[in-house]
C-alpha cells in the first residue's frame, strides 16, 4: 500500500472530513485552547487517530477553538491511501 501524508493549517472553527487511514490534530504551545470532537487538546498536544490495516476512517471531526490570549491554530496530518499508484 501506498500512502502520503497530507498537511492543513486551521485557523477557523471547521468541519474536517477524514476519509484517511490516519489522522492526527496538533494544537502548537501557546495557541488558543482546541476542541476535537469536543475533546479539549491540552497546550502542545496532538489527538491521533489510526485504523487498521485496508481500514479507512470516514469520521467527520469538529475543530474549534475557546477564548485565550494566543491564536486560533491546529495543525491537521492526514494519512492518505495512494489509488492507482504505480511503482516503476
Amino acid at each position: 500500500m501506498n500512502t502520503i501524508t497530507e498537511t492543513q493549517y486551521v485557523g477557523e472553527a471547521t468541519m474536517i472530513t477524514s476519509d484517511c487511514i490516519a489522522i492526527a490534530f496538533k494544537r502548537p504551545t501557546g495557541s488558543n485552547p482546541v476542541n476535537v470532537n469536543g475533546y479539549p487538546l491540552a497546550d502542545g498536544e496532538t489527538f491521533t487517530v489510526s485504523q487498521n490495516v485496508g481500514d479507512v476512517d470516514r469520521t467527520q471531526y469538529q475543530v474549534y477553538f475557546g477564548a485565550g490570549a494566543g491564536s486560533d491554530e491546529c495543525y491537521v496530518f492526514r494519512t492518505l491511501i495512494l489509488d492507482g499508484y504505480q511503482n516503476g
